[in-house]
């Protein structure tokens, strides 16, 4: 088994997923899966008013998976060292980072899904230092 191309085989089939926001479009009323991100009253309200057809919702669904597709594309150039994030000393030198085949299991290891959610706040603060 060829671990990485199970890997991005199975992100494919999960992008997918993930832009298959046509329901969420006709029922915006449901809660998102993180609270942070919920609608307002006047965001549901837009939405409500809209006619999506299937063509529509088709279109969006694209649009969705293909930025979907370049976030990772932009995170796995990260990873690869071939791009560079912001970093606050300009001296550093990024490298990128390897992520590899897990032998066993590590019980103090972090993990990025879960590290993905509570970096968001240091993001958030870091991107709204000036309002």
């Amino acid at each position: 088994m060829d671990s990485k191309q199970l890997f991005l085989r199975e992100l494919h089939s999960i992008i997918k997923e993930y832009a298959e926001v046509g329901e969420q479009l006709k029922q915006p009323d449901k809660p998102l899966s993180w609270e942070e991100f919920d609608l307002t009253e006047e965001e549901i309200s837009a939405l409500n008013a809209q006619k999506f057809t299937d063509e529509s919702i088709s279109a969006i669904e694209k649009i969705v998976r293909d930025n979907i597709m370049g976030a990772f594309h932009s995170a796995f150039c990260l990873l690869d060292g071939v791009s560079d994030p912001v970093s606050e000393n300009e001296e550093d030198i990024w490298v990128g980072l390897k992520l590899e085949e897990k032998q066993g299991d590590d019980e103090d290891e972090e993990f990025l899904h879960d590290e993905l959610y509570s970096s968001y706040w240091d993001w958030h603060d870091l991107n709204n230092k000036d309002k």
